[in-house]
């Protein structure tokens, strides 16, 4: 039995070869490959969306969790039965705001790693 072995980091980015710039995506993927190696600067280096959405997801976790403890009970009625009315007041204005600062983040990154390539500085360079 054979195994395929895909190894997604080392694909090249089309945009990158294209270019010779990063698209706003480049380094994502090693970004969370450092992460999970527990190298939080690297992987903040690499791409800050990544932690900013573990940062995010944590966030929203305890808000969930918080809302439902303080409900006691379920409210069937309630569209979001389960989070509870607590944590859904003020969902659709927090979740405008986390999309909003994750594409600041993105663009920003992207702005930022292009400027210092074209200074000759790689702020990517391939991982090990």
């Amino acid at each position: 039995m054979t195994h395929l072995n895909l190894r997604i980091s080392r694909l090249p980015c089309l945009f990158h070869l294209l270019t010779g710039f990063y698209c706003p995506g480049c380094g994502g993927t090693r970004a969370i490959k450092l992460l999970l190696k527990g190298d939080l600067a690297g992987s903040f280096q690499y791409h800050p969306l990544v932690l900013y959405g573990l940062l995010i997801f944590g966030i929203e976790c305890i808000l969930f969790l918080a809302a439902f403890k303080r409900q006691g009970k379920t409210d069937k009625g309630s569209r979001f039965w389960l989070a509870g009315k607590q944590y859904c007041s003020g969902l659709e204005k927090r979740y405008r705001f986390w999309t909003l600062a994750a594409t600041f983040i993105v663009l920003l990154n992207w702005l930022i790693k292009n400027i210092w390539l074209m200074a000759g500085i790689d702020l990517l360079p391939p991982l090990a």
